[in-house]
Order: structure tokens, then C-alpha cells, then sequence
């Protein structure tokens, strides 16, 4: 279900079904993450764990079928949508991604995240955008779909805690990637 918070935010609630839902969990459930890349807070010294996966990989694929209703919702407003790469995130406890509008691919203009777990609600993502503060609740299956991202602020207002894993998806307005992430 989409649920309209704004002309560019949006609340996703029961995203993926249940077999991809589980799938993208047995990955978080590997012990192994060493091939993981670690991003750290702007903030502070605690790291996002993030694995990237191929648009041409079947997971990818199955990733781009399932949110095509939701990216379809909202092509008649900003243009076809290519998928960049889909990323899975694992925030360590402690982890904030600040308050940005820093997204500056020059053509990403979609942002959607699926969260994968439960935990303090507050961790969802939050945007600033007409004239006030919007949210939406971090719970499984659960996320957010941002239009403009790299001209409305939007992050976390509150740290995690425990740990936070989810699905990222970018998508961008033109064929060809940009080399600028």
C-alpha cells in the first residue's frame, strides 16, 4: 500500500512478499560480511555495513518486478525510471544517517527503502518538505518512497538502536548511470 504524506514523500507499507522478503533476510543472516563495504556516519565513527547487488542478478530482477507498481505510481509525474543498483543496509547501534539533501547523482530522482526488521520506530526515515517534518515509523516491510531526493532534506533523526537492516533502491531519470553517486 502507498500512502501519500506529501507531493514528494510517501509511506510504503507491505512492499515485498513474503519469498523475497525472507530471501533478503537470510542474507542479513550470513555471519560473513566481510565483503560488505563499511560507510561511516558523517557524525560519528559508527559504520553502515552495505552490500550492493546487480540490477542483471535474478535477486536484483525480482527486487525491480515488485516495486515496479510502486515506481509506476509516480512515472507520470517525473518520467521513466531506470533502477540503479539495489543496496542492502546494515546500520550498527549507535549509527545516524544525518539530515541531508547531499543525494547528488545529477540524474537520481526516486529513493525508496523497505525495512527489513522491527525496532524503535522512531529509526524510520524523515524528510523536511512542505514546511514541516515528516516521518514514517521504521517497521518491517514497511519504508518510504522520496521524489526530488537530491533537493529534499531527508535522513534519520534519531540514532539506532540495536541495529537496523533494510532495502535501498535508487532510481534515476535517464538510461545511462551517472558516474557521480
Amino acid at each position: 500500500m502507498v500512502v501519500k504524506i506529501t507531493e514528494n514523500f510517501y509511506q510504503l507499507t507491505d512492499v515485498l512478499t513474503i519469498g523475497l522478503f525472507d530471501q533478503l533476510l537470510r542474507i542479513f543472516e550470513q555471519q560473513n560480511k566481510s565483503h560488505w563495504a563499511c560507510i561511516a556516519d558523517a557524525g560519528t565513527d559508527v559504520l553502515r555495513l552495505q552490500h550492493s547487488l546487480s540490477v542483471n542478478e535474478d535477486l536484483g530482477q525480482q527486487i525491480s518486478r515488485e516495486l515496479r507498481p510502486i515506481v509506476g505510481l509516480v512515472e507520470s509525474r517525473v518520467g521513466q525510471l531506470y533502477q540503479n543498483g539495489p543496496q542492502l543496509w546494515y546500520d550498527n547501534d549507535g549509527y545516524i544517517n544525518t539530515i541531508h539533501d547531499g543525494d547528488v547523482s545529477p540524474n537520481h530522482c526516486v529513493n525508496i527503502q523497505v525495512y527489513l526488521s522491527n525496532g524503535d520506530e522512531r529509526m524510520g526515515t524523515c524528510c523536511y518538505d512542505e514546511g514541516a517534518w515528516h516521518s514514517v515509523p521504521y517497521r518491517a516491510n514497511t519504508g518510504y518512497m522520496l521524489l526530488e531526493p537530491t533537493r529534499i532534506p531527508h535522513g534519520m533523526r534519531y540514532p539506532v538502536t540495536g541495529h537496523r537492516i533494510s532495502l535501498y533502491q535508487g532510481f534515476r531519470n535517464t538510461q545511462i548511470p551517472s558516474d557521480i553517486w
